[in-house]
């Protein structure tokens, strides 16, 4: 399997400022930039920018250690998949009103969005996460040392049936902007092992 290249990156909403080198990615945000879709709010977004890897490969992991200083409720930033408009996936850490942040992700398939999260215990400026694929299998997990990773969700998507965009998000629903930095990257072959016993 080929290693990351800053090169093989491809924007979806580029951003006004940012920075794509092998050894970071900086994403500078602007207000009311977002991915939701359907579910309840009433509310559509597709327009926050996210660096990805065009990849058709069935089998891999990705993972990158973020760092960031959001301010505002909702600033957000992680790791995504995008296949169109109704179905991708983001995966971060969200700022809070309470000055904390809570791990979350969100699952969109066929135009409806889901929402997972998990509140922590103290402000965190930087997390470690790990993307696992195996076909339209996905196994999303969190690092704090980017060594003992814990499951944060296993997800499918219904369209995720060859080639996928993979990669670096980050966004500001609110009045807001701030940079997220993606660092300490590697694209490996899939960490997630197979199971393969008949019963849990």
């Amino acid at each position: 399997m080929n290693p990351f290249t800053a090169c093989a990156l491809t924007w979806i909403n580029q951003p006004k400022h940012s920075t794509l080198t092998e050894r970071e990615i900086v994403i500078h945000t602007s207000p009311d930039t977002d991915f939701w879709r359907g579910t309840y709010y009433g509310l559509e977004y597709n327009n926050a920018p996210a660096a990805v890897i065009v990849s058709n490969d069935p089998f891999w992991s990705l993972k990158a250690n973020v760092s960031f200083e959001s301010k505002v409720f909702f600033d957000q930033c992680g790791l995504c998949i995008y296949l169109d408009e109704n179905n991708w996936m983001k995966s971060g850490i969200e700022y809070q009103s309470n000055g904390f942040q809570q791990l979350f992700s969100v699952v969109t398939n066929n135009g409806y969005s889901d929402w997972s999260m998990a509140n922590l215990d103290r402000p965190a400026h930087s997390m470690y996460y790990r993307l696992s694929r195996r076909n339209s299998d996905f196994l999303l997990e969190h690092s704090v040392d980017g060594e003992h990773f814990n499951m944060m969700r296993m997800f499918h998507l219904a369209h995720a049936k060859e080639t996928v965009n993979v990669g670096f998000f980050a966004s500001s629903p609110g009045d807001s902007s701030f940079a997220a930095h993606f660092s300490e990257i590697e694209w490996t072959e899939c960490l997630w092992q197979e199971h393969t016993s008949t019963r849990f």
